[in-house]
């Protein structure tokens, strides 16, 4: 009980890494300056609010693949499955 498998810590730090602790109170306060009239974006004024925005990587690598020749080769094969964009 008083050990936690790496796993779990390397699971635990993932987590931390994409919803810092006080979050939520850094976002509720955003909304609040944001009633009050401020334009600044809530990733410049809190930076656990950064890392709750930011777009999976995964996304990012799909966005430059589309791009790239390659991509171009897959949707004009013959034969195989068709995919969906």
């Amino acid at each position: 009980m008083s050990e936690m498998p790496y796993e779990e810590l390397l699971g635990w730090t993932n987590y931390f890494a994409k919803r810092p602790v006080g979050w939520r109170d850094d976002e509720r306060t955003y909304r609040l300056l944001q009633a009050q009239g401020v334009k600044e974006k809530g990733e410049k004024l809190f930076s656990s609010l950064a890392a709750v925005y930011a777009k999976p990587e995964s996304e990012n690598m799909m966005a430059s693949f589309k791009g790239s020749a390659m991509w171009q080769k897959v949707l004009n094969a013959q034969g195989g499955d068709k995919l969906e964009i």
